[in-house]
């Protein structure tokens, strides 16, 4: 007998924790800039809630959808077309702190690289998930793949090498799940490797982070400030935490404390407690997306959740990994909980698609 399992309930109530989270996190980090900046300690807080409304509103139209029409090649192609354009206007919103990422318009601007990471998932995931597609065919591969080396290249020319590695490591997961064989992989990084030496050597600032991270005592007053303030603010919340909006290092120390070290806020305040709470619901987000992907039916939809599971929780683990100093420092926004519109709502986008996908999901009962 087969049974139709439905929604899955636990991973709603983690979205809205995590969500939760970050609308109190939003006003602790900025409470104090908010009001130095614009006599509103709320202003952060109130932009962020708007985003909140917005990205909710389109996780339930999404959650409900009848016909998932995310599934749908015509809708992908629409997708990817659009997020191509968006990376090329990009270029002509000028520069903000030196890089072309952002598209600004009435006093808002929107990251296209966000939702960029989004189009290459459900084009990849509608493209190996077909039958007649064999991903150890090279050649054909190679086309298939030229959307993933235009998004790249644009990101490259942004430059937004977070999102460039990113989606690197998306596709690349992507492609082990699809079954691309091993020695593939081999080959691929022996010509990653230099690719990536040489875009690191060629920049100044790049190779000045490197070896800021291997030498952290060299620059701790320079490129590692804000590291080595983040290990301070973990460090001082102990187990049960300095207590909410009682941070110390988001006054001045870490200045984008609300968005790229938004966790080290979370362990100053809410101690090891909040944080091991923080990176549980991440886990739980990652194996109820696995356990979507197992149960959802086809190829196609379970190379669809597993690469935005993925995306989401690899995201947050990258930040992480930034706040407590075991990766050079990037700014990788926590998903759901750091400030900043467009981040918010292309994850409450996936969400809104992982829980479509578990309404459909079957299970197979054997009777004695």
């Amino acid at each position: 007998m087969v049974k139709n399992i439905g929604v899955d309930k636990f991973l709603i109530s983690v979205i809205i924790l995590l969500s939760l989270i970050g609308l109190i996190m939003a006003y602790n980090s900025t409470m104090l800039l908010a009001k130095a900046k614009y006599d509103d300690s709320f202003y952060f807080l109130k932009r962020q809630l708007m985003w909140l409304s917005l990205g909710l509103i389109i996780f339930l139209f999404i959650s409900f959808l009848k016909y998932p029409i995310y599934l749908d090649i015509k809708f992908i192609s629409l997708v990817l077309f659009l997020s191509l354009i968006a990376l090329v206007m990009v270029f002509f919103s000028g520069k903000i702190n030196n890089s072309y990422r952002w598209i600004r318009f009435a006093g808002f601007s929107i990251q296209p690289s966000e939702f960029a990471k989004i189009s290459i998932v459900l084009y990849l995931s509608y493209i190996f998930g077909r039958k007649d597609v064999n991903v150890n065919n090279l050649k054909k591969m190679f086309f298939l793949l030229i959307p993933f080396f235009i998004i790249e290249l644009l990101m490259l020319k942004e430059p937004d090498y977070g999102n460039f590695f990113l989606i690197l490591a998306v596709t690349i997961a992507i492609l082990f799940v699809s079954g691309l064989k091993i020695k593939y992989f081999i080959y691929g990084s022996l010509l990653l490797v230099p690719f990536i030496y040489m875009i690191i050597k060629l920049s100044p600032e790049r190779m000045s982070r490197i070896l800021a991270f291997l030498s952290p005592e060299k620059y701790q007053s320079t490129l590692n400030f804000q590291p080595i303030h983040s290990l301070y603010a973990i460090g001082c919340g102990g187990i049960f935490g300095q207590g909410l909006g009682n941070s110390t290092q988001k006054l001045y120390f870490l200045p984008y404390a609300y968005s790229d070290f938004i966790f080290s806020i979370i362990a100053e305040e809410a101690g090891l407690i909040g944080s091991l709470l923080v990176v549980s619901l991440f886990f739980f987000f990652f194996v109820r997306g696995i356990n979507i992907a197992k149960l959802s039916g086809n190829k196609h939809t379970y190379l669809l959740v597993i690469g935005l599971t993925f995306l989401v929780v690899s995201q947050a683990m990258l930040h992480i990994s930034v706040a407590i100093v075991i990766f050079p420092a990037k700014g990788f926004p926590l998903p759901f909980i750091s400030i900043g519109g467009s981040s918010l709502i292309a994850t409450l986008i996936i969400s809104g698609i992982i829980i479509n996908v578990s309404k459909h999901r079957k299970m197979v009962l054997l009777n004695d």
